[in-house]
């Protein structure tokens, strides 16, 4: 396919990541209104440009009939039904590890605010609390047992900048890693069992959801505090809530929910938390990397050439 193709955004701002897109880039302009234009135009669309927190199931592929590419500006790539774009011959890219120190950053600026009680104390100022007694004590971060789930490309960054904080890391995975000194607990459950807070960042798939539920969070206990930076499936939202709720889990920080975009009346009243909508890894120069990636992988789709990050 060396022709010009017609390629839809499913992001309305994705437009802005790609300054210099070539002239054989039928760009749809969807004038903010995607879902008007798939109504409209899915018949013509060749190549979807996907943000990786749209919904690209099935039924969503089948109103796309000829199409014939998925450029993923991200390293995920759970929204896609691959098995639906595997029976149609729909090529899958993605941009992977090249958000993965951004994502660390914010996990690690997460779970280091719960550990040092930020939401209690600015809770205990904005109530005026403090005109009337003294400030709470809290217990020093150094040694404190803190655990990663899932030590891929993310959770080896998140380990190397909680390593200066002198916590004392350990980490649970599917299989041992031989090349990581830092401690393997060989079960989720023992996990939680041994530490003060655990980091989320594992691969989000069918085997891992839910796989924080109410027995995980209970072994954390009233002290545990939870960081996400997977994906909203992987934590039982519901549970979590509650728990936070009945101070059975100390605090939570989310950069991921399920759905998305969250809405704000589910977190109203709920205590100790941090929310940020999904934007780990939406930094200015990783996005404008991912994108030039993603160009380049339509560029040699369309010039048949191999594709620099294919899924499928």
């Amino acid at each position: 396919m060396s022709h010009a193709a017609n390629i839809l955004a499913m992001h309305p701002e994705m437009h802005t990541l790609f300054p210099n897109r070539p002239s054989r880039w039928n760009w749809l302009d969807t004038a903010g209104d995607v879902e008007k234009t798939i109504s409209a135009r899915g018949g013509d669309i060749d190549i979807l440009l996907s943000a990786s927190i749209e919904k690209l199931d099935g039924a969503m592929l089948a109103r796309f009939p000829n199409l014939k590419m998925i450029a993923s500006v991200s390293a995920g790539f759970s929204n896609i039904d691959l098995d639906a774009c595997r029976a149609r011959g729909i090529a899958v890219t993605n941009a992977p590890g090249m958000n993965s120190g951004d994502v660390a950053d914010l996990a690690v600026a997460l779970m280091t605010s719960l550990l040092l009680r930020v939401p209690q104390t600015q809770a205990y100022i904005m109530s005026d609390q403090w005109l009337t007694s003294a400030p709470p004590l809290r217990h020093s971060i150094r040694d404190m047992p803190i655990g990663i789930v899932g030590l891929g490309s993310i959770g080896k960054e998140v380990l190397h900048r909680l390593t200066p904080f002198g916590v004392d890391l350990k980490w649970w995975g599917p299989r041992p890693k031989p090349d990581v000194d830092t401690p393997y607990v060989e079960t989720l459950e023992d996990l939680a069992d041994q530490c003060h807070g655990l980091v989320v960042c594992c691969r989000p798939d069918e085997t891992t959801h839910h796989l924080i539920n109410d027995k995980i969070l209970d072994r954390l206990g009233p002290d545990g505090v939870l960081v996400n930076v997977s994906r909203g499936s992987v934590i039982d939202e519901t549970a979590l809530i509650e728990a936070l709720k009945s101070n059975r889990l100390g605090g939570a920080g989310l950069d991921v929910f399920d759905p998305e975009p969250t809405n704000s009346a589910r977190w109203k009243g709920v205590p100790n938390i941090i929310l940020t909508p999904h934007q780990g890894g939406a930094t200015y120069e990783t996005l404008f990397a991912q994108a030039q990636l993603a160009q380049s992988n339509v560029e040699n789709f369309l010039d048949g050439k191999p594709l620099l990050s294919s899924v499928i």
